[in-house]
């Protein structure tokens, strides 16, 4: 029995696995085309695929750094909410110390 779940457990594994390598390869696509589209509007049929994977290589790091940031200011939001949070806490505690 523990033989069929672990044969069980290592299907999906691989069907996670082969759905993750699909949503890469869906992505590189992706990126691809919009590389061409944009080098085929610059420079018309003047390009070639090296240009291509360069142009698709920069949007791609161009959107994984633009993501990086996006997470490096909610994690600077929440932060701040936390410590806001806390500096109103502790002026509540104080004021409440005082009138008593």
């Amino acid at each position: 029995m523990a033989n069929l779940l672990e044969k069980y457990e290592d299907m999906q594994k691989v069907a996670e696995l082969e759905e993750l390598k699909q949503d890469r390869i869906n992505a590189i696509v992706k990126y691809a085309s919009l590389a061409e589209e944009a080098l085929e509007e610059q420079y018309g049929e003047d390009y070639n695929e090296d240009d291509v994977i360069k142009v698709a290589e920069f949007m791609i790091d161009s959107d994984l750094a633009q993501d990086e940031e996006q997470e490096k200011v909610a994690e600077y939001d929440q932060l701040g909410r936390i410590m806001a949070r806390a500096f109103a806490d502790e002026q509540a505690k104080i004021e409440s110390e005082l009138e008593d």
